[in-house]
């Protein structure tokens, strides 16, 4: 016989709130709110640090145009004013995820990243590049092109010289040469921005006192305990209020759907409050301990009510005396043909007690839901078949045919009827690198291709 949940009406309180999380102090710019160069400017280089000015971002840009059309490497160049109090090598990874540099399949990224107020600058290599610009590599390349120009303050040449070697170590390994030439005269550096004179730091308000959490903790305790409480109260009038014992075998159930509910609720409110309130301890007591007790203590009293209903004997409607529940052979002499098609069909379950004393019986049905009621003569005798007439594929859909057919000897209700089913869909397919993506100056570019950074890299302070 299937099981059926009943349905329970039981409040839990759980404290919902907000919990925000501050960016690190003095932070200029956070790796979200760092701009994607060639979404928001078609560019392979971003300036938030404002270090390079049109020339010198013109001539990078030529660089990783060129990587990019002749080996299909990714090579990003960005800026930034700070780091907000992040490791670079940190901030450069999570960027370098948040792009997603290189073309999906073969890694084949590079993230050129220079930090002006923290005075440094970063290689992050894709898995596909390791091998072509190991640690060492990427450190002797900053080493000799980049930190020579950025002590003397010329930070855009030291960014081009740097991508300039990489970019061509890169087309090396892949067999091309890049043709790549310093500029016939350099462009002048820019005055990079700098900070108001006697600009102090904000105020930082002082914190709220921690909040108790003891109250919160009682109150969420005694919440478990009222609850429990009524959720053994609501399933026991509900077996008190069915008639038959398979049908207080499933109103009984339900308890243990109150202890369930109960349990998922004291874990979110456990969650919260401990969020909340920074504090563990009074809250593991509270939502942990009490509930563990009080669902022992109700499954204890759900056993003992399983047990009054193992021993329960339906009174008679005649005499009141307590009648025999027959077993499922001999219940069958009680039952109409109809009712026994019922049973047969797997619409209904009839529990039949007959009395000792008078003999008069008395039947219960058990909605079973393997046939649904006919619409025809009512009863629950419906069964419905599905057979496949065409399988569907790929191009086209499918079609089945549903019968419905009624087993009451009494009925002859029968439809048949068809159906289409549609096409079976695709496999996904992840996103393809540089899908109509256009270059500097011509070909609309949106975003990178999806590449990943393997954590190699190099970096560098001057």
């Amino acid at each position: 016989m299937k099981k059926q949940t009943a349905g329970i009406r039981i409040f839990v309180p759980v404290l919902l709130s907000l919990w925000f999380v501050p960016a690190p102090a003095g932070a200029a710019i956070d790796v979200d709110k760092v701009p994607n160069p060639l979404a928001t400017s078609n560019l392979w280089v971003g300036d938030s640090g404002g270090v390079l000015g049109p020339e010198y971002i013109a001539l990078l840009n030529s660089v990783c145009e060129t990587l990019k059309v002749k080996t299909s490497a990714e090579f990003a160049v960005v800026t930034v004013d700070d780091l907000g109090g992040r490791a670079i090598e940190d901030f450069t990874a999570r960027l370098f995820k948040k792009f997603g540099i290189g073309e999906a399949g073969k890694e084949n990224g590079l993230l050129l990243l220079f930090s002006r107020d923290d005075r440094k600058v970063r290689f992050e290599v894709g898995y596909g590049l390791e091998g072509t610009i190991p640690d060492a590599l990427a450190s002797r390349i900053l080493d000799e092109q980049a930190l020579p120009f950025f002590k003397e303050g010329q930070y855009g040449r030291g960014l081009f010289a740097t991508a300039k070697t990489a970019a061509e170590t890169i087309g090396a390994a892949a067999g091309v040469t890049l043709g790549l030439a310093d500029p016939a005269a350099w462009p002048g550096q820019i005055t990079p921005p700098q900070p108001i004179a006697g600009e102090t730091a904000p105020e930082v308000p002082k914190k709220a006192a921690k909040p108790d959490p003891l109250p919160s903790a009682l109150i969420s305790a005694a919440a478990v305990v009222l609850c429990m409480f009524l959720g053994y109260r609501f399933i026991a009038r509900r077996v008190a209020g069915k008639k038959g014992k398979a049908a207080k075998e499933k109103a009984a159930l339900g308890g243990y759907n109150a202890v369930l509910l109960t349990w998922v609720g004291s874990v979110i409110a456990f969650i919260v409050l401990a969020a909340v309130n920074k504090a563990v301890f009074p809250y593991l007591l509270s939502l942990g301990v009490v509930p563990a007790a009080a669902s022992f203590g109700q499954g204890r009293a759900l056993k003992a009510l399983r047990r009054k209903i193992a021993a329960y004997r339906e009174p008679c409607g005649k005499c009141g005396q307590p009648m025999s529940l027959l077993d499922e052979q001999a219940d069958d002499a009680f039952l109409s043909a109809e009712e026994l098609a019922e049973e047969n069909a797997g619409g209904l379950d009839y529990e039949v007690w007959q009395c000792d004393n008078c003999h008069a019986s008395e039947s219960f049905p058990v909605k079973l839901g393997k046939a649904a009621a006919c619409p025809k003569c009512g009863r629950w005798t419906l069964v419905t078949t599905t057979t496949t007439l065409a399988a569907a594929t790929g191009t086209s859909g499918g079609k089945v045919k549903i019968e419905a057919d009624c087993k009451n000897p009494s009925c002859d209700y029968q439809k048949i009827t068809e159906r289409n089913t549609p096409r079976v869909p695709p496999p996904s397919v992840g996103s393809s690198s540089f899908s109509g993506r256009s270059s500097f100056g011509s070909s609309g570019r949106s975003s990178f291709g999806g590449g990943r950074s393997g954590g190699g890299g190099a970096s560098k302070s001057w």
